[in-house]
């Protein structure tokens, strides 16, 4: 049986209801524990006192956090932690709208989204290849490729629908 969303959140032993919130305090340690030197935390579920995290990421500030969702806590989140953006499964007009909405988050913010704050999206399977220039267009850095499989024989033939889309876009 596959989970999904909901399942797989219980699946791992945490409560779907305050999933966005456990993300955050999550991405504020991490952020932390890769900026400084040692770290005391106390959270509603991470704690601890002179921690200290070694090697630091080699990336300044930190390493690049992406962060993924279409609802409003997920694209305030972006906003807040990230260096970008990925949308699953959003065709150009999706993107479009999607993209509206995130610079509303940054407005809200007080900021504005610039070039460097990456956008990545899965296109849904079937996309054709000249919708890549829309992609582009609309300021979308990366397209990665939905496999939509798991099993060696999908991805295999997956694999051959997409090789010609290979090096076609950016």
């Amino acid at each position: 049986m596959r989970l999904r969303g909901k399942e797989e959140v219980e699946a791992c032993g945490y409560g779907w209801e305050d999933r966005g919130a456990r993300c955050d305090e999550f991405l504020e340690v991490m952020r932390r524990l890769w900026t400084e030197e040692v770290v005391d935390f106390h959270g509603k579920w991470v704690n601890f006192e002179s921690c200290r995290l070694d090697p630091k990421p080699i990336q300044k500030p930190h390493a690049p956090i992406i962060v993924g969702g279409h609802g409003a806590p997920s694209l305030r989140r972006a906003v807040r932690f990230g260096a970008g953006w990925y949308g699953f499964s959003l065709d150009p007009a999706a993107t479009r709208d999607a993209l509206v909405q995130l610079d509303a988050a940054f407005a809200k913010a007080g900021r504005t989204r610039g070039p460097e704050f990456e956008i990545i999206i899965t296109p849904p399977i079937g996309m054709p290849v000249n919708a890549m220039e829309e992609y582009a267009a609309l300021g979308v850095h990366r397209l990665v490729g939905n496999l939509g499989s798991q099993r060696a024989e999908g991805v295999d033939a997956r694999l051959a629908e997409i090789a010609p889309l290979v090096g076609a876009f950016g």
